[in-house]
């Protein structure tokens, strides 16, 4: 950072704290600020934005900064909080309307950043609920509201109650959580049910926003969503959207029909939070019947072809700590070869490899090291391969192994025989000599071992 974006960096910072400190909004030092938008440097322009964002917090500040009508299309992600401030406001509202941003932004919420609020939602709370002393500070700086969402800034002025009916984005939203309320297995699903949940809740925290809810008569379906979904993640979003939906008088007058409870404060205001009056459905999740594990895996029908029958020899000398280095490269080197690249993606002899995972005692790295050798998606198709496979290759009381077959069982090979020459043994073997072959019988013995003979003794002179 050179000198003169360091002096600029700090004039900002003074010019915020200024305006922070001061008892009312002054339009040539805000007007100052929005000049620091335009600076070249990042740094400078983010400072900016910060301030903007927090001093916006004062309706008579937003007010004054909103008819100076700022262009922030440069400044990016980091503006767009700011810029939910300013949909806030009818006048706001119609400027970003005039300059094609609600439009855009529309269509980039309705598609993903739905998905990302709800991310953003669930970190947040996974770190209230977890009490970790690392995030103190975030815990300290959040005041008990949710993040501003595009539809729930909409909903709040006329004009953007008119673009969201014209859009049609709120009947889709109602359709979409009725035909998936029940939905407990696809996780994308799952999601997007949540994020739908959210924008709904967000719309009803407004007066302008509730005639949506009533006209399509969701709320019942939230209700029946909240104690009836069999995930629990579902289940509290419900409980947060509801308490959205209970910030308003009208919006808890509502929820009270059905024997939902709203918290007031001491001017008989909502305070945002909902409770039911029966609790004990709200909390009590139905009961399931847990899978049992099958603990009598037998083995299946050995391979037939010589090449599934090497991948499979090589997969099981993994379990022995001498060998498995070789049987490693080996695999490696098989799964590079086009005549064996079909094995590795093969969903019967991934379950082969599976059952012999399941069988045998390997380390915790050989078992990620041979499911890794298979290039293949765990999705849902790939489990009812996997179950047919087992009843396929289900090994039949009357079914009797041949001499073949057992001696293809040992982890070493056949017992007692010479063994196939392998793509393995052709990999690790040295190049053979080049020179002529001598007969057995020429061949000399490198080292002739001979026992010494020694005498020892004593000579005897006569005289």
């Amino acid at each position: 950072m050179n000198e003169i974006q360091h002096v600029r960096l700090f004039a900002t910072q003074h010019l915020g704290d200024l305006i922070r400190g001061s008892a009312s909004a002054n339009a040539w030092t805000l007007r100052l600020l929005l000049t620091q938008l335009y600076d070249p440097a990042p740094e400078v322009c983010e400072l900016a934005v910060h301030f903007l964002e927090e001093l916006c917090e004062d309706k008579d500040i937003l007010q004054v900064v909103v008819e100076m009508q700022p262009t922030m299309d440069h400044v990016g992600e980091i503006g767009h909080p700011l810029l939910l401030k300013f949909m806030s406001m009818p006048m706001g509202f119609r400027y970003l309307y005039d300059a094609g941003y609600i439009d855009r932004e529309m269509d980039m919420w309705f598609n993903e950043r739905n998905i990302y609020y709800v991310v953003q939602v669930e970190v947040f709370l996974a770190k209230v609920f977890a009490n970790s002393p690392d995030d103190d500070e975030d815990l300290l700086a959040f005041d008990g509201t949710v993040p501003p969402h595009f539809y729930g800034e909409m909903a709040k002025t006329e004009l953007g109650c008119q673009i969201l009916q014209e859009k049609g984005h709120f009947a889709e939203f109602s359709q979409f959580i009725r035909k998936h309320s029940n939905e407990s297995e696809d996780p994308e699903l799952i999601m997007k049910l949540k994020s739908i949940l959210w924008a709904v809740g967000n719309v009803g925290a407004t007066e302008g926003g509730l005639p949506f809810l009533e006209d399509e008569e969701i709320i019942p379906a939230v209700l029946a969503i909240a104690e009836k979904s069999p995930v629990p993640s579902i289940r509290g979003t419900c409980f947060f959207v509801l308490g959205l939906i209970s910030s308003t008088s009208q919006g808890a007058e509502i929820l009270d029909d059905y024997n939902w409870e709203s918290t007031l404060d001491p001017l008989g205001m909502p305070t945002g939070l909902c409770v039911p009056v029966d609790f004990q459905a709200f909390t009590t999740i139905p009961s399931w019947s847990p899978v049992v594990a099958n603990r009598t895996l037998g083995r299946p029908i050995p391979p037939t072809a010589e090449a599934e029958i090497e991948v499979i020899t090589a997969i099981q000398n993994l379990a022995n700590t001498v060998i498995a280095n070789t049987s490693s490269r080996s695999l490696a080197r098989m799964k590079s070869r086009p005549e064996y690249r079909h094995i590795f993606t093969s969903p019967t002899m991934f379950y082969r490899a599976l059952n012999i995972i399941s069988t045998q005692p390997y380390r915790l790295p050989i078992r990620r090291f041979i499911v890794d050798l298979f290039n293949l998606e765990l999705n849902q198709e790939l489990v009812q391969k996997l179950k047919q496979c087992a009843a396929m290759l289900k090994v039949h009381p009357s079914y009797k192994l041949s001499a073949s077959d057992t001696s293809r069982l040992s982890m070493f090979g056949p017992l007692g025989r010479p063994r196939r020459t392998s793509i393995s043994d052709e990999e690790d073997e040295l190049d053979p000599p080049t020179t002529n072959p001598v007969p057995a019988e020429a061949q000399e013995p490198v080292i002739s071992l001979q026992p010494i003979h020694k005498i020892a003794g004593f000579v005897i002179a006569v005289n």
